[in-house]
């Protein structure tokens, strides 16, 4: 930008927000909150006391579907709510579309040449996938490779149990199924990078088998590790003799029709002292996962209890302010429970403001492949200052707990470090990135709620849905930053007046000064390396155009705080909008520069542009429709279901087809094409085309 222009728009930046704001935080404190609050929530959050409810859900296997060990841990929660003297706490039993499924006992036994256990529940639930049926039989064991249909060729299965490294599920339709296969025995494939790294992994099964629209009754199946796999068929290859097993299996599994299948979540509150403000922040961590599971979830359901815990108690001895808006805790059944929650109660998305989510969130960062505590950003259809409220969160307790030479040279280590008597003393490995989904804040964010929604989970994770996801997997220091951050943060919306709006503005004027920055840099970048700088400016047009879109929205949004803060954003906006100007005015220059040429290119529509500029798309459904609907709407190929995702979202009711393509897009090439990929009209025309044959949107 020019000289003259940014000095002047940087003096009404600064005119505009000392005039909404009585003061700004000093560069050490953190900006979004008091700093007297933010020690006192820092001090009492405990990442030891969050890690002895992880001990506890442990012992149980806790798949969906009414488990008796999904029951167990959601008393559990319920139980500990009403001793942290939480109000207005409920165990919730959902309807649920999953077939109720308990194993008793499982074990596999080698009964020729000589007795030998191979697997047993009582070393590991995982020994057992779920869903498997009933049995005790005895029959030769026969390797089948990957069981592939070439594999099942050469090998006469019936009335045997096969040893594979192949999907439980195409295993059991084509050995058990169609080959009469007595059940089946899996290991993991070799052929994996995970697996090479983990031989003695237990992986996760289940023995569900669907085929096409035909649904039919699996047998059992047992998992092994790797190393006992790979032993098992070396075995098999040179046993001179069948090896003949003995497998018994006591499990009950009810078919959905007759048993009134059902999922279960546990609600808690601290109400604030404004409650009628229709803005309670949730927070969430789901409670069903397989046997251990220790970080996912066991972590963020512990640490939701815990932040229950520290906030209630700091507030209950008026150590901490009431906040005006209610906090509302939610341990739920994974995305299912939230999705029926809304379908049940389709006007409860009104009063909820923002959601919190924690899944993995107390991975030992030294263990597996460094792993990450990622926090994502909102999806920019669901853009609003508390995304810089969690950045901000975030940076203050990743540079709190963070070592560098210059600040070690100054006297400190880290700064204002948060750590567990228990626990290591690693850094806080922390960063914020592009959303993604998967977990319990998309349901919040997806169509039709329409409610900002982050996460915080670990990543990468080799121990994910695996026996080595237990208690030693956890470090209760990373456990108790990652609960001190989503307390912080869930206090600070909650809590925040006029007298916080200041700060607020400052953090979310600021940050989105950075983001319109980064996405001027990259259109300037594809305009000056492009070999078709036409389509490159246009690209770069729609770039700058989407980022300050997003920043309108987080601007606006921070009119929700309070009415007084509602006068000053108009002057913010009008700010937003020169700066907008200018930002295109550079693109222009860049595009002549780099050409030669005074006249800007003409923008010409493909096919599928023209027909999406001639849709006006509007959401016509909603909580009970999209509960079944959004299964009806079909992938498209090629079309990152993120970014599906998205154009969902994008429809509002204002923006065109051409609109929603435009934004979503650009959202997708401000992450990368390798984290999003490539958006084109063809795929988001058809994919709105899907959308409203399910009835969830019409396009007019």
């Amino acid at each position: 930008m020019g000289a003259r222009s940014t000095g002047s728009s940087i003096g009404i930046l600064v005119a505009v927000l000392l005039s909404f704001a009585p003061r700004l935080a000093s560069a050490q404190d953190l900006p979004v909150l008091d700093r007297e609050h933010a020690r006192l929530i820092l001090q009492e959050v405990s990442g030891d006391a969050s890690y002895e409810h992880i001990r506890y859900q442990t012992q149980f296997h806790r798949p969906r579907g009414g488990s008796d060990g999904l029951w167990k841990v959601a008393e559990y929660f319920e139980a500990k709510a009403r001793e942290y003297k939480l109000a207005n706490v409920s165990l919730i039993k959902q309807a649920s579309s999953h077939r109720p499924w308990n194993a008793k006992f499982a074990d596999l036994w080698i009964v020729e040449p000589e007795p030998e256990r191979l697997a047993s529940t009582l070393q590991s639930a995982l020994h057992l996938a779920d869903y498997s049926r009933p049995t005790d039989v005895t029959g030769e064991l026969v390797d089948i490779g990957a069981g592939s249909e070439e594999d099942l060729q050469s090998v006469d299965v019936s009335g045997k149990v096969v040893l594979t490294y192949g999907p439980v599920d195409s295993v059991m339709a084509r050995a058990v199924h169609d080959g009469g296969a007595l059940g089946v025995v899996a290991y993991p494939d070799p052929f994996s990078e995970r697996s090479a790294g983990y031989p003695d992994q237990l992986r996760w099964l289940r023995a569900v088998t669907t085929r096409g629209s035909e649904d039919f009754e699996a047998t059992f199946a047992f998992g092994l590790s790797l190393r006992q796999g790979l032993a098992l068929r070396s075995r098999l290859q040179s046993s001179e003799e069948p090896i003949v097993v003995h497998a018994v299996v006591e499990s009950e599994l009810t078919s959905v029709q007759g048993s009134n299948p059902w999922q279960v979540m546990v609600e808690a509150f601290i109400p604030g002292s404004e409650p009628g403000l229709g803005q309670d922040v949730v927070l969430t961590g789901h409670l069903q996962e397989e046997a251990t599971s220790a970080n996912d979830d066991a972590s963020g359901c512990a640490n939701l209890l815990e932040i229950a815990r520290a906030l209630n108690r700091l507030i209950g001895e008026g150590r901490l302010p009431r906040p005006r808006r209610n906090l509302r805790f939610w341990w739920v059944t994974e995305i299912d429970s939230q999705r029926q929650y809304f379908a049940d109660n389709p006007e409860a998305h009104h009063e909820i403001w923002v959601n919190i989510n924690q899944d993995m969130s107390g991975a030992n960062q030294a263990q597996d492949v460094m792993r990450v505590q990622n926090v994502t950003r909102l999806p920019a259809t669901r853009f609003h200052f508390f995304n810089d409220v969690v950045e901000s969160v975030i940076d203050h307790m990743v540079a709190a707990n963070s070592a560098e030479l210059a600040q070690r040279q100054a006297g400190s280590e880290y700064p204002e470090p948060h750590l567990a008597h228990l626990g290591t003393q690693h850094r806080y490995n922390a960063k914020m990135i592009f959303f993604h989904n998967n977990t319990d804040h998309m349901t919040f964010n997806e169509q039709p709620i329409g409610v900002p929604g982050v996460t915080f989970t670990n990543w990468p994770d080799n121990y994910i849905h695996s026996s080595d996801d237990d208690l030693w997997n956890i470090d209760r220091t990373q456990l108790g930053r990652s609960a001190a951050a989503a307390a912080l943060i869930a206090y600070a919306m909650a809590n925040a007046d006029e007298a916080s709006a200041p700060a607020l503005a400052a953090e979310t004027v600021g940050r989105g000064q950075e983001r319109l920055g980064r996405n001027l840099r990259l259109g300037l970048s594809w305009i000056a390396t492009s070999e078709d700088r036409g389509a490159a400016y246009y690209d770069a047009v729609d770039q700058v155009s989407y980022a300050a879109e997003r920043e309108r929205l987080a601007i606006g949004s921070l009119s929700e705080i309070h009415t007084g803060a509602a006068e000053r954003v108009p002057p913010l906006l009008a700010e937003l909008a020169r700066r907008e100007a200018q930002a295109l005015r550079e693109l222009e220059l860049a595009y002549r520069q780099a050409t030669g040429h005074d006249a800007l290119p003409q923008r010409r529509l493909a096919d599928a542009e023209l027909r999406l500029s001639g849709l006006e798309p509007a959401v016509t459904a909603g909580p009970i429709e999209f509960l079944t609907g959004r299964g009806r709407v079909t992938e498209v190929n090629g079309l990152h279901r993120l970014m599906a995702f998205e154009v969902m979202n994008a429809v509002n009711g204002e923006r065109s087809g051409l609109d929603v393509y435009r934004y979503v897009a650009a959202e997708a090439r401000e992450a990368g094409t390798h984290y999003y990929g490539t958006v084109t009209a063809e795929a988001v025309l058809e994919y709105l085309e899907s959308a409203a044959t399910a009835e969830l949107i019409r396009l007019e």
